[in-house]
């Protein structure tokens, strides 16, 4: 049997493995089979094109993760200082899996699957929860071209996109420290981002200061100047680096490049000398967020949503915009911020967005006859 042939019969196991769980479900919809149909596809498709050589497709993240499983856990063994490092996590149980004759960089796709479907099903639990629907139109902002690019690579992205979307909408605080710990073995960072704006979503929410969107502008300045002072403190604990001041934190090109981020278009901004980390060319690049709008307009929707009503999700909407702030003021110390790293923040922005949208045309739709009436 040749290697296309059996990676295709394993892809489609596990395909049928993804149709027979969502099936068990009454709550499932046409849409999450297309998105395994696509996945199938598209899995097959990338090895037919790569063979072996797919773990250097889009990101050297799937050849740490090849070598993780293939050579330094099988010679290597387990150690307490590879828990984070070496993404023990992920690599651990695929590695068990693997053992068994399946592929491995397949299994960890199969895994970024179960998870895209797990966000599209979490977040409709959540609208309905609101008693809000899920349209057809809100679809693409919750789980769009993006995430499902991502779930055909053996990344670990759409699986902290899961662990985001958990630790934001669920309630009460007891239910959001799994999640937390999960994000954080697998991209401390972003665990930390996320517990940081939590709290002080908290207490913004708490304090609940008369002008909001001036005090939430200087939170978010302060967010931003903490998040890049926390890279030294954490290269400090984690590598003895010496604790320096953070670089140019208020210079223009820094904060260029947290609007261009926050836009899923820092690729503008990454070609000077010492930030050679983007090979593709800009009209390239500008043809990719024509396929992955939703890093676009997610985060438009989102920041109008925010500014345009405190009361409806506050804690929820506040915390994703404040651990997005931090998490920039972290990597704005280093050159290797990408948007597939924004890709947790705009998991949560989707949803919260459209969980917005629907509620305020909820709301009109049941104004707009009452006034219609009064003014007859």
């Amino acid at each position: 049997m040749s290697e296309l042939a059996s990676y295709s019969i394993q892809a489609v196991f596990f395909a049928l493995v993804a149709v027979v769980v969502v099936s068990r479900s009454k709550k499932t919809d046409l849409y999450q089979f297309v998105l395994i149909s696509i996945w199938l596809f598209g899995v097959i498709a990338i090895y037919a094109k790569y063979k072996e050589d797919q773990v250097y497709f889009y990101s050297n993240d799937q050849l740490f993760h090849f070598r993780i499983i293939d050579y330094y856990l099988p010679q290597e063994g387990f150690s307490l200082e590879g828990i984070i490092g070496l993404r023990y996590l992920l690599t651990v149980p695929i590695y068990l899996v693997s053992l068994t004759g399946f592929n491995a960089m397949l299994v960890i796709k199969f895994v970024q699957l179960s998870a895209l479907l797990a966000i599209y099903s979490s977040a409709k639990r959540y609208l309905e929860a609101l008693d809000l629907r899920i349209k057809f139109w809100c679809v693409p902002l919750i789980t769009g071209p993006l995430l499902l690019f991502m779930s055909l690579l053996s990344l670990r992205d759409v699986i902290l996109a899961y662990f985001a979307i958990l630790f934001t909408l669920r309630n009460p605080i007891k239910f959001k420290i799994l999640p937390l710990m999960l994000m954080f073995l697998l991209r401390p960072h972003l665990g930390v981002s996320m517990a940081i704006g939590l709290l002080l979503a908290q207490t913004f929410v708490h304090i609940n200061p008369r002008f909001k969107v001036l005090n939430l502008f200087l939170l978010s300045i302060g967010t931003y100047v903490i998040g890049s002072i926390s890279y030294w403190i954490g290269a400090l604990i984690q590598q003895g680096a010496s604790l320096q001041l953070p670089n140019s934190v208020f210079s223009q090109i820094k904060i260029t490049r947290l609007v261009a981020n926050f836009m899923g278009l820092q690729f503008l901004t990454l070609r000077d000398s010492e930030d050679l980390v983007v090979s593709a060319t800009n009209s390239i690049l500008f043809l990719s967020r024509i396929v992955f709008f939703e890093t676009i307009i997610v985060p438009l929707l989102f920041l109008i949503c925010v500014f345009r009503a405190f009361s409806f999700n506050s804690v929820a909407k506040i915390q994703t915009l404040l651990a997005f702030i931090f998490f920039y003021g972290v990597v704005s110390q280093t050159t290797w911020n990408s948007t597939r790293q924004n890709i947790p923040f705009l998991a949560c922005m989707g949803v919260l967005a459209v969980a917005d949208i629907e509620h305020f045309r909820k709301i009109k739709a049941k104004v707009a006859p009452k006034l219609l009436t009064a003014t007859r």
